[in-house]
């Protein structure tokens, strides 16, 4: 604070000096002495002017004045004294205590949010994450009101990640420590009867099949996430591979008496990444099947809307509490814990969909206020040029 003192101290000063050597050069005086006489030294009715312009010499000539009486006509010594509130080491020191008490104020105004601003990033430095500004920063109208709320919206985020990337590692170890001791207890099961073995067996394939898909989400979530992944930009006929994934997901779907409603419209090709979208349109199709009850549908929509294509997919099933709605697409959240699955589908398809400059979107089906069912909508571009499928 001592040195934002001091500084707006002598920017104060500074700027009044150079005001004072303006006002100077701006009204020039005319140091020129002139005499005025008296008024028993002018006739009756006579009217004297004095100006710059006008000389006083023609004046008193036409008057018969003589010009030697004019000394003696003013006697400096014999003038009143000013009174003390004209002095002008008066108005010095109240220029001097108003310039101290304008930079103390405002060095203080200044001083005190930055000292609470380094009091919260020294919080930060210590890793305490869920340090915030006061209502007294953050309600501010001016410049660093604006830079508290940036702040305290900068540390929920931190704070957030980091609960995110320690409930991931929580969550990765569990998932992967699951199949392990479930394979390790049906190897002791086979080594200890024999009669166990090709269930056994058939178990640990099973198990080593879910081990695997899950590494694979992991390592493609990853990659996704580190942006190690560069993306295609090639000519894809969008309708094909979606057919490609329900055909595969019909297969699912029929073993638990759902039903897949397809529906494809005759749309452009696209520029985008084949495999990457084949991985996001693959998890949002599988979870619709996964999470739709029995005898149920589950719809798959496919159409050209204005510039560019938006693949609706669409169950009946309970849905996603509102809450949840915004965490849907963050790593390893499970709305519905009673489902098998670690929660990266619809992370993963969010992050191909933006590698190839698309966008999705959740929402509950809503009737008479109820829930429904689900939605998920993948919209992707059209190309500057766009070729027609035939």
């Amino acid at each position: 604070m001592h040195q934002l003192f001091w500084r707006f101290f002598l920017v104060f000063w500074a700027t009044l000096l150079m005001a004072v050597i303006l006002v100077r050069l701006t009204f020039t005086w005319d140091n020129t002495p002139r005499f005025l006489p008296s008024e028993n030294m002018l006739p009756a009715g006579a009217v004297f002017f004095a100006t710059p312009s006008i000389p006083a010499t023609p004046l008193i000539a036409a008057h018969n004045i003589n010009p030697s009486d004019l000394s003696k006509s003013i006697d400096i010594s014999r003038l009143p004294a000013p009174p003390f509130w004209r002095h002008p080491l008066l108005h010095l020191s109240v220029l001097l205590a108003a310039s101290i008490l304008f930079s103390w104020v405002l060095a203080r105004n200044i001083a005190a949010p930055v000292r609470q601003l380094k009091q919260a990033l020294a919080g930060l430095a210590a890793n305490n994450w869920r340090t915030q500004l006061g209502p007294e920063l953050i309600t501010r109208r001016d410049e660093f009101g604006s830079l508290s709320r940036n702040f305290n919206q900068m540390a929920g985020q931190a704070a957030e990640a980091i609960a995110s990337q320690r409930r991931l590692l929580h969550d990765v170890s569990h998932e992967l420590r699951s199949p392990l001791a479930r394979m390790q207890i049906l190897t002791g099961l086979a080594a200890q009867s024999p009669s166990y073995t090709a269930m056994a067996m058939e178990k640990i394939e099973q198990e080593a099949t879910k081990l695997d898909e899950l590494v694979t989400e992991i390592l493609t979530f990853s990659r996704l996430e580190s942006g190690a992944v560069c993306a295609e930009h090639i000519d894809i006929n969008l309708a094909e591979l979606v057919a490609s994934v329900c055909d595969d997901a019909r297969l699912e779907a029929d073993s638990s008496n759902k039903s897949l409603w397809l529906h494809l419209e005759n749309v452009p090709l696209i520029k985008g990444d084949p495999s990457l979208l084949y991985s996001a349109i693959e998890n949002v199709i599988r979870n619709a099947v996964k999470y739709t009850p029995p005898y149920s549908e589950v719809s798959v929509c496919l159409r050209q809307h204005q510039h560019q294509l938006s693949l609706q997919v669409r169950d009946q099933g309970p849905g996603v509490p509102p809450q949840y709605l915004s965490k849907l697409f963050t790593p390893f959240f499970r709305a519905q814990s009673s489902h098998n699955g670690i929660g990266l589908g619809l992370s993963i398809a969010k992050r191909a969909a933006e590698a190839c400059n698309g966008s999705i979107a959740v929402a509950n089906i809503m009737t008479n206020n109820e829930i429904t069912g689900f939605s998920v909508v993948i919209s992707l571009p059209l190309n500057s040029s766009v070729t027609q499928v035939q």
